[in-house]
Order: structure tokens, then C-alpha cells, then sequence
């Protein structure tokens, strides 16, 4: 029997061919959409989650008075108060290293790694490939590699017991890790013993306000967190004798969609980002098995004969459901071998683009349930209703155009196929005001001249050689920057303490001091030295007074922005207020410059306060704008000069260009998404159109003869076929627009500054729907209406 339920669904589909090609495609199409994002979602959802016991792993957050929420970053004697901690099982300290590694003679920039103490692998789960993590503890310069980090490095050779000079110190492999799972918040392709980073950082054992360290607490089952985080408190006042800070703890399943946090250290996630892309998906699905639903129902009098046979014959409801469930069962397992294929070929694009690891591993079972429930929920979506239609066939009901829910048959088609494009709009609605957000952003860019500027900075390893000695840290920069003046490509160059957009240096308002300040504010004040050469670089705009002379008075001196003056309550003109930095000599706002945004669209500007260059602050990154031209050559000069002072670490830099995209990565991978489902949601609502145009004008074929015969113009019966598809569409555009206005105004409220939802948007979304509708029918309608009625008038 169910042999034969194959055999008879699979002849069915090899003779509707027309339709079999359009449900295959879409249906292949949307299920690779479906299955990309089924596994992202749930990659999302379950990180950190492989380390044993991660519920009872949390990240200890310090929160200070002065502060509005709590920091990630911890001093280092903060564990050992937490370790005294009533229900504390394990407790180990992190913090981020990056240097210039060293092996056989090859330098490497290495940024991603972190120092660790013995207890890490106590609480964190690691795969050990080679060597052992024990060794790795009882030796202070002894590191720890990633695969693919030790690969890179050492090629094929076995890298245990190698050694390597990490800035200016020995270090011995002691062992190697698989790469961190790419459900993991932290990444890594290096590991060093706290010990070694503490030899020359002894100062922090007992500052408990140097906050650089990340710790993390692994309690007992069953603690009462908020307890053990007031106990931990009261330890960490004790030991400390200071109770201007109390401690928080963050659970580790958490720390992935923390967006309040600005930790670059960790991997951050989005909950609205899995909900709306989980939606896409469901709706990609529908919009596929729509196709199926609708093409079934179109093509459901050409099987009246069939289905009445069975009938008569002793064939019962549930024999010919199971029969047309066959049929759309077999239909979606070919759709997912042709998905899986696709998959296969185009793996490597979509890590590409979301910066990913997947991979198909037929023995995870995780990819399994992926499959098989993307099969079920396919199969379901788009066979149940035509099954049931067709099972409780009744000729009568029939002749009558209604189906077994007693709609008109006429009337459901119409309703999905409104329903696929509502999709499809929301999705080109979507796209479209993305693109504008995208855009301002670039305006915003407009704001300082960004372009042919490169940037690079002094490596670790001198900062540490010199001893972090910022007098001859200035002397040296200046060196570099000098001999690269006599550069004629290079069209200006300027030192500075930090990068002038992204991560900056910033404190809070009581280590500054203005007349009639606010010292209970809680306003992040950000900062950057500068030479006078940098207005010139970046074209920053002048609102009042002047920038930096370069003499020794402005050493003194302040240029703000206009989001200080306004927000510390300046009186104005600003310019000859008094202004200072706490411990420093008492100095003159000499200048504002009209507001930029350093950070990002998500967030409003914040006072920033320019200072001049002087030995207070390090100057260790140089920001060169170079003519437009041969900049390939430019570059190899720069990285000759670079090798001439800093010959044992490797010249890396970046253009601003791409330190700005850097801060709208996600948004612009969004954008792309997004842009890639609605050319699918629309392309599979077209070909769904196309095929029920096609079926249409075949069950019209003797009524457009017999308008042919009694004088209707090919143009009049075009517009006969279409007018009834194109108000589906103008009916799906209105239904839409309201969506999409919800949805993306939804979306606009991440950032600080958003673009306005403007009517035009509609406009475009909807013309462009219907010219897609147009193009989709007109060719079918038009063949119709130039058919020889004398063809279709003939009767068997």
C-alpha cells in the first residue's frame, strides 16, 4: 500500500512539470533560507552552554557610585575576596594580551590572547589535542595554542615543547586546544599563565581600582546568587576598606545578549536579532509552500476524475489523504536533497558573511533535528490543506467552486496569494529603510573627512621594553612621524593617544573641573591628545574660537565639542572659560568643534574634550593622510620606515574607511540579509503568480475565445486576466505598508539617530511590487488573449 502511495504521488509529479519546477524551487530555495537560520538561531540561543555546569558560572561585575551600571571589568584582588565567599567552588581571572609573537624569525601580530590563572580549565571546558594543561599551570612562561593559531605557526610540525618569544620574553608550547566553539562568547587562539603578565604588572596585586581584569565564579548548585553577591561585597569592602563599589555577578548564558555592555572582549548577540530572523524564516517557509497550496488547488478539477474512481471504488477519506500528503511529502524530500546541495556549495559564503564555523556533519544529531524538522514543518505547511480539499471531495461542492472549508475556491487563492505578497513588501519596505539608516550613517561619516587617512600604533612590546615610560614613548613617536614627514606622498601625519572614533578613553566627570559643575553627574566625559596637524587630517569644523598652536601654552589648553559644553553646563561664548583636569594645571577652553559622532548611531554623542599633545597622556598612534595615487607604494615606504624603528614586530594598520565600517558590521551584514530574503520572498511569490496565471487562463481558455469571436481586443482580454492579480497586489502593498511601518519603526528605535519613515519608501515598495506582478502575468494574459479562438473553442 504504501508502495504504491509513492509510485502513484511520484507520476503525478513528473506530469504537472510546470508546477513541479516552480514548488521545487521555491521550496529548495526557502528551505536553505530556513535551514541557515535554524542553525544560526540556535547557535545563538545555546552559547557558552558546552562548559559543564554553566549555570552556575557568572561573570563578577564591579559597580562604583559614580557609575550608572556595572562594569565588566574587575581589579585583580577581587577574587581573592570572592574566593573567601560562602558557596565560591572556583574562581579564575582573565585579561586580554596582545603582542608580537616571534617564531623561527617570523613575526606575527597577535591580538587575540588572554592570560589565565590555573583554575581557568576548573571552569572553562577545552578540548585538549596535544600536551596537557597541567604543565601549563606549574610553569609561568609556558602558552597554550588553538589549532588552527598553532597550524599557522608551526605548519605541520609538532609544536609542543617549541619555543617562542612573545614581545620580549621566552615562552614554552605546552599544549594545544581545538578552536573555541563558535557558540562561544570568548575568542581565543592564545593562552599565557596570569603568573607571567603579574611579573611585570606587581603593582596590580593590591590596587583594587585598576580595572583590568575579567573574573569569573563558578558557585555551587542551588546558591542564592544575590546572597552570595552581598557576601562578596561585604568581603570585597572589608578588604579593600572602601564601600565606594559593591560587586554584581552576570550569569554566563547571559553575557552573549548583554548589549548594554560595551566589553569588546566578548561575542554580543541580539534577542531581537534571533526573533526577527526566526520570523524570516517561517515566513520564507509559508511563502514557498503557498506556491504548493495554491498551484494544488488551481489544478484540483483536472483530478476530479481520478479522485471520483477512487471513490467509487471503495477508496475512503483517509487513504487519499495519506495519498496527497504522499505526494507533498515527496515533493519536500526532494526539495531538501536539492537544499542540502545548494547548502554544501554555498557554506563557505554564509560563514563568510556571518563570521561563523558551521559545517554539515551528518552524524550531529543537532543537524538532524534541524533537517527532519524543517522536513515535518514543510510538509504540514503545504500539504495538509490541499490533503484534506481533495479527501473529502465532493462532485456537487465542486461544481459549485467551494471546498471543503466552504470558501470559495477562487477566494482562498487569492487570500495566499496576497499573503505572499505582504511578505514580499515588508521585506523590499525593510530593505529599503535599512539602506537609509545605512546611509546616514555615512553622512554622519561626512562630519570629519575620514578618507585616504591610515592609522597604525606603537606595538606592545616597545610600550614595554620603554616600561610604559610616556616621555620616551612621545620621543619616539615623534622620531617615527619625523622621518616620515620627509615623505612626499604622505600629505600630513598626527600623533595621538587613542583612535579619534570606536573604543576611546573616557572617565567620569570628577576628574575634571569646570566652574559650576554638576559632581554628582554621571556623565562619561571621553578624551584624546592630539597635535595641531589633526584638524587638518580630518577636517574637523570649527564652531567657536581655535584649535591647537602647537606652542607651550596650549599644552594647558581645551578644545571641546558642542555635546560638552551643552551637557557641563558652560556658559557661552565657551571659548576663555576655565577648564582643567583633576591633578593637572589649570587651563582655558580655547576652542569647540561642531559635533561628530566617534561612536556609533546606536548611541547620542557624548562630550569629548580634545587635548594638546603632552607627556600626561602616551602618544602611540600616528593617523596619515596620503595623496590620492599610488598608494601601494606609499604604503611600502611607511612599512620600510616602520621596519627601521620597530624591527622586531610586524607593521599593521587599517584605513579609517574600514575602521568605520567596522562599527556598522552587524548592520550591514543584516542589510545584506535582508536585501537576499526579499529578492527570494519575491522571486518565489512571482513564480507562484506566474504558474496560478498559467492555470487560470487555462480554465478560461473557451470564455477568452468566445470574447475573441464576439470583437474584445487582445489588449482588452490582457487586461481582463490581470486586473483581478494586480489588485491582489495593491491589496497585499496596503496590508504591508501598515506591517512594515510596526516593524521598522520597531528597528529604528536601537539607534539614537534614525531616519524618518517617509511615504515615498511606500510609494517605491509598492510600484516596484506591482511592475514585478505586471511582468510575471502579462506574458501569460498576453498569450491567452493572442491564442486562435478557433483552438479554444474546439471541444474534444
Amino acid at each position: 500500500m504504501i508502495r504504491n502511495y509513492f509510485i502513484t504521488a511520484w507520476r503525478n509529479i513528473i506530469r504537472n512539470k510546470t508546477a513541479t519546477l516552480i514548488n521545487l524551487f521555491g521550496l529548495s530555495v526557502s528551505l536553505v533560507a530556513f535551514i541557515y537560520i535554524a542553525l544560526w538561531v540556535q547557535n545563538e540561543l545555546t552559547f557558552d552552554s558546552y562548559n559543564k555546569g554553566s549555570k552556575d558560572i557568572y561573570l563578577v561585575q564591579m559597580k562604583f557610585k559614580s557609575s550608572d551600571g556595572p562594569s565588566p571589568l574587575t581589579s585583580l584582588p577581587v577574587a581573592d575576596a570572592v574566593k573567601e565567599a560562602h558557596d565560591a567552588a572556583q574562581i579564575a581571572r582573565m585579561a586580554w594580551w596582545s603582542g608580537t609573537l616571534n617564531v623561527n624569525g617570523q613575526l606575527f601580530d597577535e591580538k587575540s590572547g588572554i592570560a589565565v590563572d590555573s583554575n581557568w580549565f576548573n571552569i572553562f571546558d577545552y578540548d585538549v589535542t596535544s600536551g596537557d594543561c597541567q604543565s601549563f599551570n606549574n610553569n609561568p612562561f609556558s602558552i597554550i595554542f588553538t589549532q588552527s593559531k598553532a597550524r599557522q605557526l608551526f605548519g605541520n610540525t609538532n609544536p609542543i615543547g617549541q619555543v617562542v618569544k612573545l614581545d620580549t620574553t621566552l615562552y614554552q608550547v605546552r599544549a594545544v586546544v581545538k578552536d573555541n566553539p563558535v557558540n562561544s562568547s570568548l575568542q581565543f587562539d592564545m593562552l599565557v599563565p596570569m603568573a607571567a603578565r603579574l611579573a611585570y604588572r606587581r603593582h596590580d596585586k593590591n590596587n583594587w581600582f585598576n580595572l583590568s581584569y575579567r573574573t569569573f565564579v563558578k558557585v555551587n548548585p542551588n546558591t542564592n546568587i544575590i546572597s552570595f553577591a552581598k557576601n562578596a561585597t561585604a568581603l570585597s569592602q572589608q578588604k579593600s576598606k572602601s564601600t565606594d563599589f559593591s560587586l554584581a555577578v552576570q550569569p554566563l548564558g547571559e553575557l552573549h545578549f548583554d548589549t548594554k555592555s560595551t566589553d569588546p572582549v566578548f561575542r554580543r548577540g541580539s534577542h531581537s536579532a534571533v526573533f526577527v530572523f526566526s520570523v524570516l524564516a517561517v515566513l520564507l517557509l509559508i511563502t514557498a509552500s503557498i506556491n504548493y497550496v495554491n498551484l494544488t488547488i488551481a489544478k484540483a478539477n483536472a483530478r476530479t476524475k481520478e479522485i471520483s474512481i477512487r471513490k467509487i471504488i471503495g477508496g475512503n477519506r483517509v487513504q487519499l489523504f495519506v495519498q496527497f500528503l504522499t505526494e507533498s511529502f515527496l515533493l519536500c524530500v526532494i526539495a531538501l536533497l536539492l537544499s542540502l546541495i545548494i547548502i554544501q556549495l554555498t557554506l563557505p559564503m554564509f560563514n563568510s558573511l556571518t563570521e561563523t564555523r558551521f559545517r554539515l556533519s551528518f552524524s550531529s544529531p543537532l543537524l538532524w533535528s534541524v533537517l527532519l524538522g524543517t522536513l515535518f514543518s514543510t510538509t504540514i505547511l503545504s500539504g495538509i490543506f490541499p490533503a484534506l480539499t481533495m479527501s473529502f471531495f465532493r462532485p456537487l461542492n465542486y461544481l459549485h467552486g467551494y471546498t471543503i472549508l466552504k470558501f470559495r475556491n477562487i477566494m482562498i487563492r487569492k487570500g495566499l496569494v496576497v499573503f505572499q505578497f505582504v511578505i514580499g513588501v515588508v521585506f523590499i519596505i525593510g530593505t529599503i529603510v535599512i539602506f537609509l539608516q545605512m546611509r546616514l550613517a555615512q553622512r554622519s561619516a561626512a562630519q570629519y573627512n575620514r578618507s585616504q587617512v591610515v592609522s597604525f600604533e606603537l606595538p606592545a612590546n616597545f610600550l614595554l621594553k620603554v616600561n610604559y615610560d610616556n616621555k620616551k614613548i612621545n620621543l619616539f613617536s615623534q622620531n617615527i612621524k619625523n622621518d616620515l614627514q620627509r615623505n612626499s606622498s604622505i600629505q600630513g601625519i598626527s600623533l595621538a593617544s587613542n583612535s579619534i572614533e570606536g573604543q576611546m578613553n573616557s572617565n567620569g566627570v570628577g576628574n575634571w573641573y569646570w566652574k559650576g559643575m554638576d559632581t554628582s553627574s554621571k556623565t562619561r566625559v571621553y578624551f584624546m591628545s592630539v597635535e595641531p596637524a589633526a584638524i587638518n587630517i580630518f577636517n574637523l569644523q570649527i564652531k567657536e574660537g581655535r584649535w591647537f598652536k602647537g606652542d607651550k601654552i596650549d599644552r594647558k589648553n581645551y578644545v571641546l565639542n558642542e555635546t560638552a559644553v551643552k551637557e557641563f553646563g558652560i556658559p557661552e561664548p565657551a571659548e576663555g572659560q576655565v577648564f582643567a583636569r583633576n591633578g593637572g594645571d589649570t587651563g582655558q577652553i580655547i576652542g569647540v568643534i561642531k559635533d561628530y559622532n566617534f561612536s556609533s548611531l546606536y548611541n547620542k554623542i557624548e562630550p569629548m574634550v580634545f587635548t594638546s599633545n603632552n607627556d600626561d597622556q602616551r602618544q602611540t598612534v600616528f593617523f596619515a593622510k596620503i595623496f590620492p595615487g599610488n598608494i601601494p607604494t606609499t604604503m611600502n615606504a611607511i612599512s620600510a620606515t616602520w621596519r627601521q624603528f620597530i624591527p622586531d614586530a610586524p607593521f599593521e594598520y587599517q584605513f579609517m574607511d574600514q575602521a568605520f565600517d567596522n562599527l556598522y558590521k552587524d548592520d550591514l551584514k543584516i542589510s545584506r540579509l535582508v536585501l537576499l530574503f526579499s529578492c527570494i520572498s519575491i522571486t518565489i511569490s512571482a513564480l507562484g503568480l506566474f504558474g496560478l496565471a498559467a492555470f487560470v487562463g487555462e480554465q478560461r481558455t473557451k470564455e477568452i475565445g468566445i470574447r475573441k469571436v464576439l470583437g474584445a481586443s487582445i489588449t482588452q482580454i490582457a487586461t481582463l486576466l490581470s486586473k483581478d492579480f494586480l489588485v491582489l497586489v495593491l491589496t497585499a502593498v496596503l496590508i504591508a505598508s501598515r506591517i512594515a511601518v510596526w516593524a521598522m519603526d520597531k528597528w529604528l528605535q536601537n539607534f539614537a539617530y534614525r531616519v524618518n519613515i517617509s511615504w515615498w519608501i511606500f510609494l517605491i515598495a509598492g510600484a516596484l511590487a506591482l511592475l514585478i506582478a505586471l511582468a510575471t502575468i502579462s506574458g501569460q494574459a498576453i498569450k491567452r488573449a493572442m491564442a486562435n479562438p478557433v483552438k479554444s473553442l474546439r471541444s474534444e
